[in-house]
């Protein structure tokens, strides 16, 4: 009964102290020692020390529109790298050696184009992909899907000439079906090129023009393939030719997103069109 007793007067007592809850002023609140301050610091989580200002948030784990006022604080300090010009020039070298074979320049005639595999394989496409790929993170909707599109489409067009995806065997008994078909994938690329080309009527001329160049490439090409021309036909060759224009429009937008004040002593002009 004594002991049922003290718990009773126990309850009571804290209902008492919820009830009337003690209040101290600053000057009435316990000193602590320093010895002790320091042992309940170590005892308080990484958190609790720092101060509003400290805290970052990583930009990967939060919506920055949830909180516009996280703007500030999430804005890295040096804005991210451009990938354009690596895109570029990795886009410029594949073009500028498919357009020298297409323009049979000191090849046979008849001499096949396996000696792009590698370049389209990995620098023309898988370096245009990464380009790509690095432009959506940026935010640069065009720019990826340019970068990535035409990255596959080197690594596509690389596995035609890879006797071990067994594409061209399929058509031995088939040589007009296979230009047939070369024609009509081609064709598919001639109409992308082209969208994207209405794409830049704002932005440069230079990019216009790469655009448009890369465009009567494909167009070029796809004429040659469907009309079961030989090979080193004139049409090839200006389709050739166009290329190799294309390439050196395409180091010139690198060259200009890349030389500056600071690396060069000039800098090159992309003429911008005018917006409306």
């Amino acid at each position: 009964m004594s002991g049922s007793k003290d718990n009773f007067d126990l309850e009571k007592q804290s209902h008492q102290l919820v009830d009337h809850p003690i209040h101290l002023h600053p000057q009435q609140q316990p000193q602590q020692s320093q010895p002790q301050q320091q042992q309940i610091q170590q005892q308080m989580p990484l958190h609790a020390h720092l101060e509003p200002e400290d805290v970052r948030v990583s930009p990967f784990q939060m919506d920055v529109n949830m909180n516009p006022s996280l703007n500030a604080v999430l804005q890295p300090s040096t804005p991210p790298p451009n990938p354009g010009p690596f895109g570029l020039c990795a886009f410029a070298l594949t073009a500028f050696c498919m357009g020298l074979y297409n323009l049979r320049a000191g090849v046979n005639a008849e001499a096949p184009g396996n000696f792009i595999t590698g370049t389209a394989m990995f620098y023309g496409g898988l370096g245009q992909v990464i380009a790509g790929l690095l432009e959506y993170r940026n935010g640069n909707t065009f720019g990826g899907t340019t970068f990535c599109s035409y990255g596959l489409y080197w690594i596509s067009y690389a596995t035609l000439l890879i006797p071990s995806f067994g594409v061209a065997a399929a058509y031995a008994d088939f040589p007009e079906d296979y230009n047939t078909a070369i024609g009509t994938y081609l064709l598919g690329w001639t109409i992308f090129t082209f969208l994207m080309w209405t794409l830049t009527w704002k932005s440069n001329l230079a990019s216009t023009a790469l655009f448009f160049c890369l465009g009567m490439t494909y167009l070029f090409s796809t004429i040659s393939s469907l009309a079961h021309l030989a090979p080193g036909n004139i049409v090839q060759k200006c389709g050739g030719g166009m290329g190799v224009i294309t390439s050196s429009i395409a180091w010139y937008c690198a060259m200009a997103d890349l030389s500056n004040n600071q690396n060069s002593y000039y800098t090159l002009p992309l003429g911008q069109l005018g917006r409306r």
